[in-house]
Order: structure tokens, then sequence, then C-alpha cells
């Protein structure tokens, strides 16, 4: 009688596949999870740096336009504040400049609601400056540059901006 050939594996070849591919899995696996966690952690630092940019340039437009009064000083509430910013802009519209819980707030006076500026904030400091641009400003007769620094904080990581804004229609 003739022997018909044997197609198939047999259970030592099929175990010893098995054992090959359970190393490959538990090699890979981790591999792929560590890139997925990478590029999850990389779109929110970049989402927190669009939002840090988006306000610092935002804080910027709305400072540049800070009017004068009647008397040629600039239209900034007193005393002047490190944490807090208040003034009128060349439109007779007032604004307020502010933090509270991890917020930046950006509100106008007249409109209902205080508007979010951006999250995630850990400090936001202005100083101010007179004409030379290092003497510290005393009241808002010698103001001239506006410093702001923000900082917003993703996982532990703190992203910092900062910006000197030169006040328009210096005497």
């Amino acid at each position: 009688m003739k022997k018909l050939p044997q197609n198939g594996f047999t259970l030592v070849e099929m175990v010893a596949a098995l054992t090959v591919l359970a190393l490959l899995a538990a090699i890979v696996g981790p591999l792929l999870s560590n890139g997925a966690r990478a590029y999850n952690d990389s779109a929110a630092a970049l989402q927190t740096l669009s939002k840090l940019r988006v306000a610092c340039e935002r804080l910027v437009r709305e400072i540049r336009e800070i009017r004068r009064d009647g008397s040629g000083n600039y239209d900034i509430s007193l005393p002047l504040s490190s944490t807090t910013l208040q003034f009128f802009k060349t439109d007779s519209e007032q604004v307020t400049i502010s933090t509270a819980a991890s917020l930046v707030t950006l509100s106008y006076a007249g409109i209902a609601g205080t508007p979010i500026l951006s999250d995630k904030v850990s400090a936001l400091h202005f100083s101010y400056f007179q004409a030379d641009g290092s003497l510290p400003a005393n009241d808002n007769s010698d103001v001239a540059f506006i410093d702001f620094e923000l900082i917003l904080t993703h996982a532990g990581n703190n992203y910092a901006q900062r910006a000197r804004v030169a006040l328009r229609n210096q005497p």
C-alpha cells in the first residue's frame, strides 16, 4: 500500500510557531503602545502651545488699543496691578484682563458673561515701564510699555511666553 503524503503541521511545530508569535507580540505591543502615547502627549503639548500663542496675540492686540484720557495719560485703572489690567480702548470700550481659577478672562463692560481667553493658566503677570524701557512706571502718566508673561501648564510642564507692548500715541 502506498503511503499518502501528510499535509499540515505537527503539534511540536505548531507550539514552536505560537511561542515565536507570542514573543513577537510581547516585544512589538509595548513599542506600539509607547508610540501612541508619545503621539498623544505631543498633540496635547502642541494644543497647549497653540492656546498660549493665541492668548498672547489677543492680549497684545487689546493692550495696544489703550486710549489716552483728557489729560494725556493712558486710561488704565489705578493702582497699576500685576495680576489684573483694566483700561479703556480707543473706541471707549472698557476692557478687563484678569486671571481666576486657572483661566485668563477678557471681559468687556456692557457685554454679558466673561469670555475665557485661555485655560490651563498657572500665572499671568503684568509689568509697567517708562519710555526708557527699563524704569518701572509709577502711575498711568508715565507708562510707555506694558510687559506681560503668561504661563500655561499641561501634564506638569510649564509653557511660558513673554511680550512687551509699546503703547500707541506716545507723547
